[in-house]
Protein backbone atom coordinates (compact mmCIF):
# COMPACT_ATOMS: atom_id res chain seq x y z
CA UNK A 1 0.00 0.00 0.00
CA UNK A 2 1.27 3.64 -1.30
CA UNK A 3 0.95 6.82 0.59
CA UNK A 4 -1.71 8.31 -1.75
CA UNK A 5 -3.56 5.03 -1.36
CA UNK A 6 -3.76 6.30 2.65
CA UNK A 7 -4.20 9.97 1.30
CA UNK A 8 -8.08 10.30 2.00
CA UNK A 9 -7.74 8.82 5.94
CA UNK A 10 -4.65 10.55 6.70
CA UNK A 11 -6.13 13.54 5.67
CA UNK A 12 -9.11 12.73 7.72
CA UNK A 13 -7.14 12.06 10.99
CA UNK A 14 -5.22 15.56 10.25
CA UNK A 15 -8.24 17.27 9.57
CA UNK A 16 -9.81 15.50 13.12
CA UNK A 17 -6.05 16.87 15.02
CA UNK A 18 -6.69 19.75 14.11
CA UNK A 19 -10.12 20.69 15.51
CA UNK A 20 -9.00 18.77 18.56
CA UNK A 21 -6.31 21.81 18.96
CA UNK A 22 -8.82 23.97 18.20
CA UNK A 23 -11.22 23.73 20.71
CA UNK A 24 -8.30 22.74 23.31
CA UNK A 25 -8.80 18.84 23.94
CA UNK A 26 -7.08 17.68 26.43
CA UNK A 27 -5.13 15.23 26.68
CA UNK A 28 -7.71 11.93 27.38
CA UNK A 29 -9.56 13.28 24.27
CA UNK A 30 -6.39 13.37 22.15
CA UNK A 31 -5.80 9.51 23.24
CA UNK A 32 -9.27 8.48 22.24
CA UNK A 33 -8.94 10.09 18.77
CA UNK A 34 -4.69 8.37 18.74
CA UNK A 35 -6.27 4.80 19.18
CA UNK A 36 -9.12 5.49 16.66
CA UNK A 37 -6.25 6.29 14.17
CA UNK A 38 -4.40 2.85 15.18
CA UNK A 39 -7.57 1.41 14.75
CA UNK A 40 -8.07 2.48 11.37
CA UNK A 41 -5.02 3.26 9.57
CA UNK A 42 -2.56 1.18 11.87
CA UNK A 43 -4.82 -1.83 11.75
CA UNK A 44 -4.79 -2.75 15.49
CA UNK A 45 -7.49 -4.50 17.22
CA UNK A 46 -8.30 -2.62 20.46
CA UNK A 47 -10.87 -5.76 21.37
CA UNK A 48 -8.42 -8.01 20.81
CA UNK A 49 -6.18 -6.78 23.43
CA UNK A 50 -3.86 -5.06 20.76
CA UNK A 51 -4.14 -1.82 22.17
CA UNK A 52 -4.11 -1.05 25.86
CA UNK A 53 -5.24 1.85 28.14
CA UNK A 54 -3.27 3.06 30.80
CA UNK A 55 -1.14 -0.12 31.35
CA UNK A 56 0.97 -0.21 34.79
CA UNK A 57 4.45 -0.28 34.10
CA UNK A 58 6.22 -1.03 37.98
CA UNK A 59 3.51 1.75 39.63
CA UNK A 60 4.43 3.97 36.38
CA UNK A 61 1.13 4.41 34.02
CA UNK A 62 1.35 4.88 30.09
CA UNK A 63 -0.62 6.37 28.21
CA UNK A 64 -1.52 3.33 25.72
CA UNK A 65 0.71 0.38 24.58
CA UNK A 66 0.29 -1.67 21.66
CA UNK A 67 0.87 -5.31 22.12
CA UNK A 68 1.12 -8.46 19.35
CA UNK A 69 0.36 -11.67 21.01
CA UNK A 70 -0.17 -10.40 24.70
CA UNK A 71 3.51 -8.89 24.54
CA UNK A 72 4.37 -4.94 24.69
CA UNK A 73 5.93 -3.84 21.24
CA UNK A 74 5.95 0.02 22.04
CA UNK A 75 4.72 2.05 24.32
CA UNK A 76 2.30 5.57 23.26
CA UNK A 77 2.96 8.69 25.04
CA UNK A 78 0.69 10.55 24.42
CA UNK A 79 0.04 14.88 24.67
CA UNK A 80 -2.95 16.65 24.20
CA UNK A 81 -3.06 17.91 20.49
CA UNK A 82 -2.64 21.17 22.26
CA UNK A 83 0.38 20.84 23.68
CA UNK A 84 2.21 22.16 20.60
CA UNK A 85 5.65 21.67 20.96
CA UNK A 86 7.18 18.36 22.07
CA UNK A 87 9.44 19.09 24.53
CA UNK A 88 13.12 16.58 25.67
CA UNK A 89 11.42 16.31 29.03
CA UNK A 90 8.39 14.44 27.16
CA UNK A 91 10.92 11.73 25.88
CA UNK A 92 12.44 11.35 29.75
CA UNK A 93 9.24 10.75 30.55
CA UNK A 94 8.40 8.38 28.79
CA UNK A 95 12.29 6.69 28.77
CA UNK A 96 11.35 6.27 32.55
CA UNK A 97 8.32 3.88 31.87
CA UNK A 98 9.66 2.04 29.52
CA UNK A 99 12.99 1.56 31.22
CA UNK A 100 11.00 0.17 33.84
CA UNK A 101 9.36 -2.60 31.59
CA UNK A 102 12.57 -3.22 29.50
CA UNK A 103 11.29 -1.72 26.74
CA UNK A 104 12.97 -0.70 23.84
CA UNK A 105 10.38 1.39 21.80
CA UNK A 106 8.58 4.16 22.13
CA UNK A 107 6.81 6.60 20.30
CA UNK A 108 5.99 10.09 21.40
CA UNK A 109 2.91 12.03 19.65
CA UNK A 110 0.43 15.15 20.11
CA UNK A 111 -1.30 14.09 16.84
CA UNK A 112 0.94 16.66 14.93
CA UNK A 113 4.24 15.85 15.82
CA UNK A 114 4.84 11.80 15.60
CA UNK A 115 8.65 10.82 16.84
CA UNK A 116 9.69 7.18 17.10
CA UNK A 117 12.49 6.20 19.54
CA UNK A 118 14.69 3.72 20.26
CA UNK A 119 15.88 3.49 23.66
CA UNK A 120 19.11 1.34 25.02
CA UNK A 121 19.79 0.65 28.96
CA UNK A 122 22.60 0.54 30.41
CA UNK A 123 23.61 0.06 34.22
CA UNK A 124 26.76 2.19 34.05
CA UNK A 125 25.53 4.96 31.45
CA UNK A 126 21.99 4.85 31.82
CA UNK A 127 19.17 5.71 28.98
CA UNK A 128 20.37 6.49 25.77
CA UNK A 129 18.00 7.02 22.24
CA UNK A 130 18.08 7.18 18.60
CA UNK A 131 15.70 8.88 17.13
CA UNK A 132 14.16 6.69 14.18
CA UNK A 133 11.51 9.05 12.79
CA UNK A 134 9.79 12.94 13.63
CA UNK A 135 7.17 13.98 11.48
CA UNK A 136 4.37 16.41 11.66
CA UNK A 137 1.43 14.65 10.17
CA UNK A 138 -0.39 18.04 9.66
CA UNK A 139 2.05 20.38 8.23
CA UNK A 140 3.52 17.23 5.91
CA UNK A 141 -0.01 15.90 4.61
CA UNK A 142 0.93 17.28 1.17
CA UNK A 143 3.48 14.59 1.67
CA UNK A 144 1.49 11.29 2.16
CA UNK A 145 4.49 8.87 0.90
CA UNK A 146 6.79 10.40 3.47
CA UNK A 147 4.17 9.86 6.30
CA UNK A 148 2.99 6.87 5.54
CA UNK A 149 6.98 5.68 4.83
CA UNK A 150 7.07 6.19 8.79
CA UNK A 151 3.72 5.32 10.14
CA UNK A 152 3.51 1.73 8.29
CA UNK A 153 6.84 1.16 10.43
CA UNK A 154 4.51 1.19 13.72
CA UNK A 155 1.53 -0.80 12.00
CA UNK A 156 0.25 -3.96 12.45
CA UNK A 157 1.77 -5.14 9.69
CA UNK A 158 5.54 -3.14 10.09
CA UNK A 159 5.85 -4.48 13.40
CA UNK A 160 5.25 -8.48 12.71
CA UNK A 161 7.31 -8.02 9.64
CA UNK A 162 10.40 -6.23 11.86
CA UNK A 163 10.02 -3.48 9.68
CA UNK A 164 11.06 -1.11 12.23
CA UNK A 165 14.34 -2.57 13.26
CA UNK A 166 15.26 -3.11 9.77
CA UNK A 167 14.56 0.75 9.21
CA UNK A 168 16.91 1.44 12.33
CA UNK A 169 19.54 -1.10 11.10
CA UNK A 170 19.71 1.03 7.93
CA UNK A 171 19.65 3.94 9.18
CA UNK A 172 22.72 3.58 11.67
CA UNK A 173 24.55 2.16 8.89
CA UNK A 174 23.53 5.40 6.46
CA UNK A 175 24.51 7.82 9.32
CA UNK A 176 27.09 10.47 9.15
CA UNK A 177 29.16 9.02 11.77
CA UNK A 178 29.46 5.50 10.12
CA UNK A 179 29.68 6.74 6.72
CA UNK A 180 32.63 9.22 7.69
CA UNK A 181 34.34 6.30 9.72
CA UNK A 182 33.94 3.97 6.80
CA UNK A 183 35.54 6.98 3.85
CA UNK A 184 38.19 7.15 5.94
CA UNK A 185 38.63 3.89 6.98
CA UNK A 186 42.47 2.37 4.74
CA UNK A 187 40.78 0.25 2.20
CA UNK A 188 39.21 2.91 0.94
CA UNK A 189 41.62 5.49 1.23
CA UNK A 190 43.82 3.02 -0.29
CA UNK A 191 41.27 3.06 -2.94
CA UNK A 192 40.58 6.60 -3.36
CA UNK A 193 44.95 7.25 -3.47
CA UNK A 194 45.29 4.68 -6.06
CA UNK A 195 42.94 6.70 -8.40
CA UNK A 196 44.03 10.35 -7.69
CA UNK A 197 47.64 8.57 -8.45
CA UNK A 198 46.31 8.09 -12.09
CA UNK A 199 46.26 12.26 -12.71
CA UNK A 200 49.12 12.81 -10.24
CA UNK A 201 52.50 13.86 -11.51
CA UNK A 202 53.95 12.86 -7.78
CA UNK A 203 52.60 9.56 -5.43
CA UNK A 204 50.41 10.68 -3.12
CA UNK A 205 50.59 9.62 0.82
CA UNK A 206 47.39 8.21 2.45
CA UNK A 207 47.82 10.85 5.08
CA UNK A 208 47.21 13.52 2.54
CA UNK A 209 44.03 11.51 1.37
CA UNK A 210 43.21 11.64 4.72
CA UNK A 211 43.90 15.58 5.31
CA UNK A 212 41.91 16.52 2.35
CA UNK A 213 38.71 14.29 2.74
CA UNK A 214 38.78 15.82 6.27
CA UNK A 215 39.57 19.13 5.29
CA UNK A 216 36.32 18.96 2.92
CA UNK A 217 34.00 17.66 5.64
CA UNK A 218 31.75 20.00 7.10
CA UNK A 219 32.16 20.89 10.81
CA UNK A 220 28.68 19.36 11.81
CA UNK A 221 29.53 16.23 10.04
CA UNK A 222 32.83 16.08 11.92
CA UNK A 223 31.53 16.47 15.12
CA UNK A 224 28.94 13.69 14.79
CA UNK A 225 31.80 11.38 13.64
CA UNK A 226 33.53 11.91 16.73
CA UNK A 227 37.59 10.86 17.03
CA UNK A 228 38.81 10.48 13.85
CA UNK A 229 42.25 9.55 13.31
CA UNK A 230 44.84 7.47 10.58
CA UNK A 231 46.54 4.89 12.08
CA UNK A 232 50.00 4.63 10.06
CA UNK A 233 51.75 1.97 9.41
CA UNK A 234 55.62 1.91 10.08
CA UNK A 235 58.16 0.40 7.88
CA UNK A 236 60.66 -1.41 10.15
CA UNK A 237 63.74 -2.68 8.54
CA UNK A 238 65.37 -5.89 9.06
CA UNK A 239 69.04 -6.73 7.52
CA UNK A 240 69.56 -10.13 6.24
CA UNK A 241 71.97 -12.08 7.62
CA UNK A 242 73.84 -11.71 4.18
CA UNK A 243 75.91 -8.73 4.46
CA UNK A 244 76.21 -8.24 1.05
CA UNK A 245 72.31 -8.04 0.88
CA UNK A 246 70.59 -4.80 0.62
CA UNK A 247 68.02 -4.51 3.93
CA UNK A 248 64.77 -5.84 3.12
CA UNK A 249 61.66 -3.97 4.97
CA UNK A 250 58.50 -5.28 6.11
CA UNK A 251 55.09 -3.27 6.63
CA UNK A 252 53.84 -4.14 10.23
CA UNK A 253 50.33 -3.10 11.61
CA UNK A 254 51.51 -0.02 14.43
CA UNK A 255 49.54 0.20 17.86
CA UNK A 256 50.78 3.59 17.26
CA UNK A 257 47.92 6.65 16.61
CA UNK A 258 49.64 9.27 14.38
CA UNK A 259 47.96 12.64 15.14
CA UNK A 260 48.01 13.99 11.65
CA UNK A 261 45.32 16.67 11.94
CA UNK A 262 47.63 19.99 11.25
CA UNK A 263 46.22 23.08 12.35
CA UNK A 264 43.42 24.21 10.07
CA UNK A 265 41.08 25.17 12.45
CA UNK A 266 39.59 21.47 13.35
CA UNK A 267 39.33 20.15 16.88
CA UNK A 268 41.54 17.81 17.31
CA UNK A 269 41.19 14.19 16.93
CA UNK A 270 43.07 12.45 19.48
Amino acid sequence: MTGHKMTPKLTQYANLFKDARERNANEADTVLLLIKMFEDILNYDPLHGEISKEVSIRDRYCDFCVKIDGEIEYIVEAKSASHKTLKDKDIEQAENYASRGGINWVLLTNGFDWQLYHLLFAEQEGIAHDLVFNFNLVEEINNPDKIWSFLKLISKEGILNEEHETFLSQKKVLSPTSLIKTLVSEPVLTVLRRELNRNCEFRLDIEDVFNSIRDVLSKDALMQAGDLCYKKKRKHKRHSKNNDTAPKTEEHDSNETVNIVKDHGHRPWL
